[in-house]
């Protein structure tokens, strides 16, 4: 008997075939942990400059409400303030990010060490200035952004990487768009491409939404979806034939990651009307205090998000980088049994204000 006859017999054997399988699943692992990252997307467009972490003036953020002294005795409280965000991570050395007009009016970037910045505090904002209809947001959206991220599916398992490019035209028109795929190994085992993109215009009040489409395609088929933001007649359609009335502020499933940059954040909910292409929904954001998230750039600080959602419903949080103009650096999708379904989590952030 020829050594591929014994093999052939072997596998007949269905003890044989699942030490087969396990064994094959652990090398797949073992390529995706420990082998050279296949996982790339082709750039569509030269990137701009990386953006670098540094001090800035942020919108009003909740503050974490003090203890109280467990004494009895009285103890003089200090005043409530705002860290000022500083650069905790190594940044790549490259020609500084030119700072827009709109940004100009506002208090420049302070070159100092991370133990000079944790003794400076910077003057949350007032609500008179959230409300004043000329007022700029405290952080302009970049003229033009790609971010890139790792996509994860379940509880840490790569199966592909992510790209949002943001595009601003002098007439403040813009693009957003947003292109997901599964490639390297996994890419053999399950097809996903997720294709997204909102257009319309940069408004006093952040993005106003014209246009969103979505095309999906999957191992079991494609799928379009659609919405057009009427906003001269107040009416949203969808692809599917369906209308309904638009209140102000509405967003898509895209744009709206980028409307909380230019929103004050010091409310501890926050309510926005949202659009997947097939309806509106109504959703409402419990904003969390700050922490750090480990990323491949090194550990970030953030504003966390959670979209506020009944038990058997589907989840969403936001995390955004609180160094890096208030950008989304990771998004969690939550499925119906309370269990992480997917999550983007940022690798690299570039912009440019020219």
């Amino acid at each position: 008997m020829t050594r591929l006859q014994a093999l052939l017999s072997l596998l007949k054997r269905p003890a044989a075939r699942i030490a087969l399988a396990i064994a094959l699943s652990l090398l797949i692992h073992a390529a995706l942990l420990l082998g050279p990252d296949p996982i790339r997307l082709a750039a569509i467009t030269p990137p701009p400059p990386p953006l670098v972490a540094r001090l800035a003036p942020l919108p009003a953020i909740r503050i974490a409400p003090e203890p109280k002294p467990v004494h009895k005795t009285r103890i003089a409280h200090k005043p409530r303030v705002k860290p000022v965000i500083a650069s905790s991570i190594p940044v790549p050395v490259t020609p500084p990010v030119q700072t827009p007009p709109a940004e100009t009016a506002q208090t420049p970037p302070v070159e100092t060490s991370a133990a000079e910045a944790s003794s400076v505090a910077a003057v949350p904002l007032q609500a008179s200035d959230v409300s004043d209809e000329n007022a700029q947001p405290a952080y302009p959206l970049p003229k033009h952004s790609q971010l890139t991220f790792i996509a994860y599916m379940g509880n840490g398992f790569i199966i592909g990487e992510a790209r949002q490019r943001l595009d601003i035209n002098d007439d403040k028109s813009y693009i957003l768009q947003t292109d997901v795929n599964t490639t390297g190994i996994a890419g053999l085992f399950k097809t996903f491409e997720l294709n997204q993109q909102s257009t319309g215009t940069i408004t006093a009040h952040g993005i106003r939404p014209e246009k969103f489409s979505e095309n999906k395609r999957t191992s079991s088929g494609t799928q379009t979806l659609s919405a057009t933001f009427d906003w001269q007649n107040k009416q949203i359609s969808f692809s599917g034939g369906s209308s309904s009335t638009l209140p102000d502020g509405a967003q898509d499933l895209l744009s709206f990651l980028y409307q909380f940059s230019q929103m004050p954040l010091d409310q501890a909910r926050l309510p926005m009307h949202v659009s997947n292409g097939k309806k509106l929904e109504s959703y409402e954001l419990e904003v969390g205090e700050e922490e750090e998230i480990q990323t491949r750039l090194g550990r970030l600080r953030v504003l966390p998000l959670r979209k506020v959602h009944a038990p058997g419903e589907e989840g969403l949080e936001i995390w955004l980088g609180l160094e890096y103009r208030l950008l989304p650096v990771k998004i969690r999708q939550i499925d119906r049994n309370g269990k992480i379904a997917g999550e983007m989590v940022i690798s690299d952030i570039r912009v440019s204000d020219e």
